[in-house]
């Protein structure tokens, strides 16, 4: 219950991060509870330096699609609260495992059973698709070091060439989870 708990409360944060006013002492004190909070929990500082290094092209984008929309300063806070959450989903994810998160999504559809949905399986779906991204990711990262290898250029005429060869082998995986799944006498 307590890791429930603390999901919820970690939902509630990051939800109300893009609600607080855009003020700068207020970015800058959830920034400092935020790193008091991993602090807290022992995370890795380099490595959270790391990730938020590897989202800032995102954030990026994120901030210059807001100066079409808005000001520069309102998208300036946009791009800090975003920065915020990320950090902050990047600290909860040390924190839990795979498999207990989806004990924790299990239990938050618990009120589906009402409607006879089975909870277990949304528990297995979760957990499948939260462990298939390193996976995702280690594929993608091997293909573009291939196609480097291969000179070949990742570019618009021959990406779909490169990806629908990507999707075959991810559907075969996808495949081979399905029959290990009916092999172990998982009925779905």
């Amino acid at each position: 219950m307590k890791k429930v708990i603390d999901f919820l409360f970690f939902l509630i944060y990051v939800t109300a991060i893009f609600f607080m006013p855009n003020r700068i002492f207020i970015i800058i004190t959830i920034f400092l509870i935020n790193l008091l909070i991993s602090m807290y929990l022992k995370i890795n500082l380099k490595k959270e330096l790391k990730n938020l290094l590897n989202l800032l092209p995102f954030i990026l984008f994120t901030f210059i699609f807001n100066c079409f929309l808005d000001t520069i300063k309102n998208s300036l806070y946009i791009g800090g609260k975003l920065l915020l959450v990320c950090n902050m989903t990047y600290i909860y994810s040390k924190t839990i495992t795979i498999f207990e998160f989806a004990k924790i999504i299990e239990k938050l559809c618990t009120p589906l059973k009402i409607l006879k949905i089975n909870t277990e399986e949304i528990k297995l779906v979760v957990s499948i698709c939260i462990a298939i991204f390193p996976i995702i990711k280690k594929d993608l990262k091997e293909l573009k070091e291939a196609s480097k290898y291969k000179d070949i250029n990742l570019n618009i005429k021959n990406i779909k060439i490169i990806l629908s060869k990507y999707l075959v082998s991810l559907i075969k995986r996808v495949n081979e989870i399905d029959e290990a799944l009916i092999e172990k006498g998982y009925d779905y």
